[in-house]
């Protein structure tokens, strides 16, 4: 009886150091503050990003900087859903894939486009609720290089 008592404690034992050094370290992660997103497992940009966010501003083409009222998206899992200002709505569905990014300069994940075969969004920064998004497509003189969300509380 006490051989099973004992064999009993040591697996227990030894199933507790198992948990305790497998023990994700994403509790130790401020996600509101990461200056270089670009450069995190995909573990802590999907953590980053996923959620509601206001469109605030579209940066480069012609428009220089280009500042929106009422336009959110919410980023998911596996898709992302745009409001528009006039009502409309979109939703574009993509997967993660590591990719060099031409914004940036750097391989990180980006939401990859399927049906286009193309990159799409990579993420920049977080900094106290405001996210940093780079087109990874090369981009035109009309075409917006950057962009920046707020998240929704």
């Amino acid at each position: 009886m006490k051989t099973k008592i004992l064999k009993l404690l040591m697996l227990l034992v030894i199933a507790c150091v198992f948990s305790f050094c497998n023990k994700d370290d994403s509790d130790k992660i401020d996600f509101s503050n990461i200056d270089n997103l670009y450069a995190q497992p995909l573990s802590v940009i999907q953590k980053c990003v996923e959620g509601k966010w206001k469109w605030y501003v579209s940066i480069g083409g012609l428009m220089g900087y280009n500042y929106s009222d009422n336009t959110f998206v919410d980023i998911k899992e596996d898709h992302y859903v745009l409001d528009y200002e006039d009502g409309s709505q979109q939703t574009f569905y993509f997967t993660w894939k590591k990719y060099d990014a031409t914004g940036i300069g750097h391989e990180t994940y980006v939401i990859w486009n399927e049906y286009n075969n193309e990159a799409g969004w990579c993420f920049v920064s977080i900094k106290n609720d405001t996210l940093t998004v780079a087109s990874s497509l090369p981009t035109g003189p009309d075409i917006p290089y950057s962009f920046e969300f707020v998240r929704i509380k």
